[in-house]
């Protein structure tokens, strides 16, 4: 009878050590996870331009670099505070819209209009930077640097910060 408590408080007391073993993986895991997410979707280094408010210069597309032929005027976009509308140049057109933002900097686009003028050479860049728009899903700033993306892929653009032209 004292061997079968023995036991018993033995296995209890196993069984104790389980759950609380258990409930502390889970609490280290569940702010592992917690912190790397913040990482990765926020990049924040307390130092980060804002997002509203900033000239965004592209720099590359798609992974390609971009440079603007001198004389034309620099692809970018602007993001307002004001009823969250979004602007910019796309290589030959104008654009504005509305965007969205959800919690881990989940980015959407909407209601997009383009200007129709009629350029021969930024065709094909004009339309994937349209393209990207389209696609962008999320965004992340590291410092002056802000990059467009879709889901956890590589970087579908990438601005950064640069002075408005007059």
């Amino acid at each position: 009878m004292q061997n079968d408590l023995f036991i018993q408080i033995h296995i209890f007391m196993n069984n104790r050590k389980s759950i609380i073993t258990g409930i502390l993986l889970t609490i280290f895991f569940a702010g592992f996870i917690s912190c790397e997410s913040t990482k990765v979707g926020t990049m924040s280094s307390g130092n980060d331009a804002p997002l509203t408010g900033t000239y965004w210069k592209l720099t590359e597309l798609m992974g390609q670099p971009v440079k603007n032929q001198a004389g034309n005027k620099e692809m970018h976009i602007e993001f307002s505070k004001d009823e969250n509308r979004v602007s910019g140049f796309s290589g030959c057109n104008r654009f504005t819209g509305s965007f969205s933002i959800q919690d881990g900097n989940r980015l959407q686009f909407s209601q997009m209009a383009v200007t129709q003028m009629a350029c021969i050479n930024e065709l094909v860049t004009e339309k994937l930077f349209l393209e990207m728009l389209q696609k962008a899903d999320s965004y992340s700033i590291l410092g002056n640097d802000l990059s467009l993306n879709k889901a956890r892929m590589a970087p579908l653009a990438r601005f950064t910060v640069a002075t408005k032209p007059n």
